[in-house]
């Protein structure tokens, strides 16, 4: 294949036109001007990229979570030398995910106890994605960036925006930005005046990577070929079908490839629903086919659902109708294109953006047929770690409406002003609708972040203690031979004692924690307490990272964790959103701030205790400072005899000798002795 016959020639260049300089008519920009303004307009595109940039440093959490435990397997592997090449390409669910390992096995050579590059890596992704959009919204605008630069700002806000914590504040998700990366860098190399044989090269590897990232990644393959066929980027027809054909044999040899003995390969604790031996890829096909009042609101949910969130709208019916509008314009642009057909500049301008946005809503049918039959109200269609995949639709709305309004007004001998006020009006839409977006996105991030906290303080006591009851499981095999591998940072508590932590000098106010009570109940395995509060770190930053339970040792002084309980009420943003509205309201607590938003509730067994007299008290847990602070609130436990005895001695320090053992020092032995004979 030879670019100088296969290639359209460049046209020649026009004839030189005297125009005078600005500062000789006093017309147009001066440099100065221009300078500024293209330095304003780079800004502009790159806001959001710093913005979510930030909030990821802000808001991550160096801890494994669910499916970042699958990698320690393979880790071990590598250091036991026991690696092959067949693990990278070992399916998980229905994806092979040999370049997804290849990352993760780069970044763990590089910083094995740093599971938060990864997210950076996912953001990186998205700016390289960024690149690729305004490549080919210049090369399909054919003009300068000062023309173009809102929509590649527009496109920005949609591609960063934080709805997507659930993507890159977990380590290994950057997978699902792979697709739309290699997609993008796939149009990119069709669409560019590149040799043939670079061009193909190039957008094979693309399709390749993509196909050994995520499943529907197996999109890239397809999606170049309209633009090959159609879009005029390879003029000679026996070039065309030359490299149509040998595209199409690497997809075949692919696939061939990816489906060969498909099924799960990986623990079932890290496939979706298949703890049973459920198959991959044969879920609901049916379903999807016979039920399309199911489908359809399923497919139009996941092409809405980054646009659905932060309005006082249901997440289900803001997606359904973000969803529906999202197709409708799309459809509009291809019947656009078809009723222009025949000409093909238009193609060469279109069919890329088509192609850009025909990712999401292939998408959102494999997804559906994928995963429909696992929910009967198709909420799993909004789920957040879907948020990543309609963003390609609603980029290419953004630009094929602008390409459209601009090749609709040019054929017109007079344009209508009122056409393109109402493509603005849109744009201004578009952008309330993702500033409500990115803030509910913010606060979304919050929650996540207090959330991984909380699961990262559970598992560093996995050795310590087995039993721990969990929200998020923890997989403590998984955690303790990542311990042994040193992938953890901090690594797991060897034992219990609270000088493991520091300790603040300073009890929190009863406003933002207190220890209200312990409740002594017996069932059949004996006795065991309930103990129950709530936990905020100071000035309500948020809830506390873990809520310790603690016994004071004897004569040394020391506090000993016997239970970690953690906050299980809602987010606290909800508080500052609703304090007011909940006022006279049927809620399970007294207050928002305490009892509804940072309550905390947990069951232990009395036999955790020796026999003897326990001074207990509670300690809120932050993460960030390492730091524990002592929460009012004591009791006196006696668990002699054959019934517990328990005493409230109320919310001063001195109760339980608190101030001796914030100072470094022992309780007086006479008051100790006085204790023992109590």
């Amino acid at each position: 294949m030879v670019e100088s016959s296969f290639s359209p020639q460049p046209a020649p260049p026009p004839a030189p036109v005297a125009v005078p300089a600005p500062s000789q008519t006093g017309d147009g920009p001066t440099p100065l001007r221009r300078r500024l303004y293209v330095a304003f307009a780079c800004l502009m595109v790159s806001l959001p990229g710093i913005a979510l940039f930030l909030l990821i440093r802000e808001y991550r959490v160096n801890i494994p979570f669910l499916d970042d435990w699958m990698f320690v397997h393979m880790f071990e592997k590598e250091s036991l030398g026991t690696l092959t090449v067949w693990d990278y390409f070992a399916v998980q669910m229905e994806h092979r995910m040999a370049f997804v390992r290849a990352v993760i096995m780069v970044f763990h050579q590089i910083w094995p106890t740093d599971w938060t590059k990864q997210m950076f890596f996912g953001w990186f992704l998205l700016v390289l994605t960024q690149v690729n959009v305004g490549i080919l919204i210049k090369r399909t605008s054919g003009k300068s960036f000062l023309t173009w630069w809102p929509l590649l700002m527009l496109a920005a806000i949609s591609l960063f925006s934080p709805v997507q914590y659930r993507i890159v504040l977990w380590a290994m998700m950057f997978q699902v930005a792979c697709p739309a990366f290699f997609l993008s860098t796939a149009l990119v190399a069709v669409t560019s005046p590149w040799p043939l044989w670079l061009r193909w090269i190039v957008g094979v590897l693309a399709a390749s990577c993509a196909t050994q990232s995520f499943a529907s990644g197996i999109l890239v393959w397809l999606l170049p070929l309209p633009i090959v066929w159609f879009g005029g980027v390879i003029r000679n027809p026996r070039a065309r079908h030359i490299f149509g054909a040998l595209w199409l044999v690497a997809f075949g040899i692919t696939m061939a490839l990816y489906f060969h003995d498909l099924k799960n390969e990986v623990d079932p604790a890290f496939a979706y629903k298949q703890q049973d031996g459920h198959e991959t890829l044969k879920s609901d096909i049916v379903g999807f086919m016979k039920e399309p009042g199911r489908a359809i609101p399923y497919v139009l949910r996941f092409l809405g659902g980054h646009l659905g969130r932060g309005t006082s709208l249901s997440v289900m019916q803001a997606s359904l109708y973000a969803g529906a509008i999202s197709v409708a314009l799309y459809l509009a642009a291809v019947v656009y294109l078809f009723w222009h057909w025949k000409r093909q500049d238009l193609r060469a301008k279109l069919l890329p953006w088509l192609m850009f946005g025909a990712y999401s809503i292939g998408t959102a049918c494999l997804v559906a047929l994928g995963r429909m039959w696992a929910s009967t109200s198709g909420d799993n269609a909004i789920a957040p770690r879907y948020a990543i995949h309609p963003i390609p639709l609603t980029v290419s709305i953004i630009v094929l409406t602008w390409l459209m309004v601009r090749d609709w007004q040019k054929r017109r001998e007079h344009p209508l002003p009122t056409v393109n006020r109402a493509m603005l009006a849109m744009a201004v839409v578009l952008v309330c609708v993702q500033a409500a977006s990115w803030v509910h996105g913010q606060h979304l991030m919050e929650m996540w972040q207090s959330s991984r906290l909380r699961g990262a303080v559970t598992t560093r006591f996995v050795k310590v203690m087995p039993q721990m009851d969990n929200v998020v499981p923890v997989n403590p095999h998984y955690a303790i031979l990542a311990d042994k591998l040193g992938l953890l940072d901090p690594p797991l508590l060897k034992d219990t004692q609270l000088n493991n932590f520091r300790l603040a000098p300073r009890l929190l106010s009863s406003n933002t924690a207190k220890f209200k009570n312990i409740e002594i109940g017996v069932d059949d395995d004996g006795f065991y307490g309930i103990a129950e509060g709530y936990a905020c770190l100071a000035s309500r930053e948020r809830v506390a990272d873990g809520v310790f339970l603690t016994r004071r040792i004897p004569r040394e002084g020391r506090w000993e964790i016997f239970h970690v309980e953690q906050v299980t009420g809602m987010p606290l943003f909800l508080g500052e959103m609703f304090f007011k509205d909940t006022q006279f309201v049927h809620l399970p607590g007294q207050s928002v701030t305490q009892e509804v938003l940072a309550g905390f509730s947990g069951r232990f067994r009395l036999n955790q205790l020796p026999p003897g007299l326990h001074d207990i008290m509670a300690w809120a847990y932050d993460s960030k400072k390492k730091t524990v602070f002592p929460i009012a609130g004591f009791f006196e436990l006696d668990t002699r005899g054959s019934r517990p005895k328990l005493k409230r001695l109320g919310t001063n320090p001195a109760a339980v000798h608190l101030s001796k053992f914030l100072e470094g020092g022992k309780p007086q032995e006479k008051e100790e002795k006085e204790k023992e004979k109590e």
